[in-house]
C-alpha cells in the first residue's frame, strides 16, 4: 500500500470474467478512505508472470483456474510472492476448502456472491495489516537471532580471551616469582655483605659508601616486593593467612626497624600503644607488618624536618572490636585536590615527587589492597605543608590467652653464642660465604654444600643440628631433598631458605616437610628468631 496516496493494488486471478467484473466492481464502488489500483489476470501462468514484472499489495485468487486447481495455486503463488498477503475467492461456501486455503499460505477466503460488498473489503485490509505483522515478527525474529548467533559468537570470544588472559596471569605470575627469586638472591649478597662490611673498622668515608649500598639495596627490595605484591592482588592469588599475632611484639619490631631511617634524617621518632590494645590478636600479621612498613616509610620519604608518631589503640564499631594504627607526620602534606588519586597504582600526588623523593606510586594502592584482604580500611587527613595522619583499621579478632615470651622477647635478651653444626646448602657463592660468616659469628660450625645430591652424601656421613636448605637447586631440588632425607628417616630440623615470596611456595616448602621458613634477602633478627625456635637442637652457651 502507498502510504501517501492510501492506494492498494490489486491483482485479481480468475478465469471467470464475470466473476472478475463483479469483485472488481465491489471495490471500486467502495466508498472508503482507501482507493484500489485493480489488474486482472485469467490464469496462473498469466498471474505469475505479472508478479515478475510488477508489485502488489494482495492478490485475490480463484481456487479454480484452467492451468491449475485448489490449493496448489495458492502455494505457487505463495513461492512467487511470499511477503504479498493472498485471499481465495471460492464460488462454494466449504470451511474444509478454505481452511486447507489457509494452510497453504492464505491469509483468508471469502465466498463469492451476494454479500461480497460488505466484508471484500474488510478483509483485505485485515489481511494486508496481518501479513505486515507477520512480516515484522519473522524480521524481529530473524534479528532475534542473528543477535543470539552474535551474542553466542562474542561470548565464545570473550570466553577464549578470558581463557587468554588467565593464561597470561598465570605466566606473569611465574615469571614475577622467577625475576623475584633471581633478584633476591643476589640482593641477598648485597645486602648480608653490606651489613658484614658495615661491622668493620672503616673510615667515614667508606662507612658513607656503606651505608648508601644498604640503603639503595633495602629500597631496591622494598620495591621488588611492591611489583610481586600488586601482580599477586591483581591476579587475585594474595592468601590471607591469620595466625595468631602479638600486637605489642609487631609494633617493636616495626619501631626497631624504621627508627634509624628516622634518627638518620634527625627526626624524632614517637611510638605509643594505648593499655586497651589486647596483647594477641588473629590477623594476617605479615600482611599488616606489610601495611605498616609501607605507611612508616612514605612518613619517613616525605617528611624532612619535625616528627613521626605512631600510635596504636583499640575502638568498638557496632559491638565488633577494632585496632586503629596511627601514623602522623609533619611532612610536605598532599595538596587537596590531589586527595582522590594517592591510592591509584601507578600514581603520585606530584609528578616531581618522584624525581626528588622517588618510588611508583605502588605503596598505598598495595597498602590499601592489603587493608581490604585484612577485613579493614584505610583513610588519611592531609593538608599540603604541615603533614599528614594516615588511619589503618583492622579487626581485633583478639586471643583470650596468656602472653607468652615472644620471639622478639628472646632476641631482645639474648646476649650468647649457639653451639651446634649446621649445614648450609646453598648453591651461589656469595651466599654460601654470607651464610658461613653469620653462623660462625653466632658460634655454629657450618658445612656448605652447593646443591642437593651433595646435601644427602653429608647427612649421611656427619651429624648435624640444623639445616638451612636453599630450594632453588641445582641437580636435585631442595623440596625433593626435604622429601628424600625424610623419607630415609633423618629427623633433622630442615629450615628452608628461598627468594621467592608466593604463597603457593611457601605451602610446597611446609608440604615438602620443612620445618620452618625464611625468605631471601635473610634478615639476622629473623635468622636468630627461628633458631631460637630449635634451641633444644642448637643450646646456647652463655658467654661470661
Amino acid at each position: 500500500m502507498t502510504q501517501q496516496e492510501n492506494i492498494v493494488k490489486v491483482l485479481l486471478v480468475d478465469d471467470d470474467e464475470l466473476d472478475r467484473r463483479l469483485v472488481k466492481l465491489v471495490l471500486v464502488q467502495s466508498q472508503g478512505s482507501v482507493r484500489f489500483n485493480i489488474d486482472t489476470a485469467a490464469s496462473l501462468s498469466e498471474a505469475l508472470g505479472k508478479m515478475q514484472s510488477g508489485t502488489y499489495d494482495i492478490i485475490l485468487e480463484d481456487m479454480n483456474l484452467s492451468d491449475c486447481r485448489g490449493t496448489e495455486i495458492v502455494e505457487k503463488v505463495s513461492a512467487a510472492v511470499p511477503n504479498v498477503p493472498i485471499v481465495v475467492l471460492t464460488g462454494f461456501d466449504d470451511d474444509d476448502a478454505g481452511l486447507e486455503a489457509i494452510r497453504a499460505g492464505a491469509e483468508d477466503y471469502l465466498v463469492k456472491g451476494s454479500g461480497l460488498e460488505y466484508t471484500l473489503v474488510k478483509t483485505i485490509r485485515y489481511a494486508i495489516e496481518r501479513k505486515k505483522s507477520k512480516a515484522s515478527l519473522i524480521e524481529a525474529k530473524n534479528e532475534l537471532e542473528q543477535t543470539n548467533a552474535q551474542l553466542m559468537q562474542t561470548t565464545i570470544k570473550a570466553n577464549i580471551l578470558a581463557q587468554e588472559a588467565e593464561k597470561a596471569n598465570v605466566a606473569k605470575s611465574q615469571f614475577l616469582a622467577n625475576i623475584s627469586h633471581e633478584i633476591r638472591t643476589p640482593m641477598n649478597a648485597i645486602i648480608g655483605f653490606g651489613e658484614v662490611l658495615a661491622e668493620e673498622p672503616l673510615g667515614d668515608v667508606q662507612k658513607s659508601y656503606v651505608k648508601l649500598i644498604l640503603d639503595s639495596a633495602k629500597r631496591l627490595l622494598l620495591l621488588i616486593n611492591d611489583i610481586l605484591d600488586f601482580s599477586r592482588i591483581e591476579a587475585g592469588r594474595m592468601k590471607v593467612e591469620k595466625t595468631e599475632c602479638d600486637v605489642q611484639e609487631l609494633i617493636a619490631n616495626i619501631e626497631s626497624l624504621m627508627r634509624p631511617e628516622a634518627t638518620a634524617k634527625n627526626l624524632e621518632f614517637n611510638v605509643v600503644c594505648e593499655q586497651n590494645v589486647p596483647p594477641l590478636i588473629k590477623t594476617d600479621s605479615l600482611k599488616l607488618r606489610q601495611c605498616l612498613i609501607n605507611l612508616v616509610s612514605n612518613a619517613i620519604k616525605f617528611t624532612e624536618q619535625g616528627k613521626i608518631d605512631i600510635a596504636v589503640e583499640s575502638f568498638a564499631d557496632n559491638e565488633k572490636s577494632f585496632i586503629e594504627f596511627r601514623v602522623t607526620d609533619t611532612g610536605i602534606g598532599i595538596p587537596a585536590d590531589k586527595h582522590d588519586a594517592i591510592f591509584e597504582v601507578f600514581t603520585q600526588a606530584d609528578g616531581s615527587m618522584t624525581r626528588k623523593y622517588g618510588g611508583t606510586g605502588l605503596g598505598l594502592a598495595v597498602t590499601r589492597q592489603l587493608a581490604k584482604l585484612l577485613g579493614g580500611s584505610i583513610k588519611f587527613t592531609s593538608e599540603e605543608g604541615k603533614g599528614s595522619t594516615f588511619i589503618l583499621s583492622i579487626p581485633a579478632d583478639v586471643v583470650h590467652t596468656c602472653r607468652k615470651a615472644s620471639s622478639h622477647d628472646v632476641i631482645k635478651e639474648y646476649n650468647g653464642k649457639f653451639s651446634g653444626e649446621i649445614l648450609v646448602v646453598e648453591d651461589s657463592p656469595a651466599n654460601q660465604l654470607f651464610l658461613r660468616r653469620t653462623l660462625e659469628k653466632l658460634g655454629f660450625t657450618v658445612s656448605v654444600t652447593a646443591d642437593g645430591l651433595q646435601a644427602i652424601e653429608a647427612v649421611q656421613t656427619e651429624k648435624f643440628d640444623l639445616i638451612l636448605m636453599d630450594m632453588q637447586l641445582p641437580n636435585m631440588k631442595g623440596f625433593e631433598v626435604t622429601k628424600k632425607l625424610h623419607s630415609m628417616g633423618f629427623k633433622i630440623p630442615i629450615i628452608a631458605m628461598t627468594a621467592s615470596l608466593m604463597h603457593e611456595d611457601e605451602q610446597q616448602c611446609r608440604q615438602a616437610g620443612s620445618d620452618d621458613f625464611i625468605a631471601k634477602p635473610i634478615d639476622c633478627g629473623l635468622l636468630i628468631k627461628v633458631l631460637c625456635k630449635y634451641i633444644t637442637q642448637a643450646e646456647v652457651v652463655h658467654t661470661a
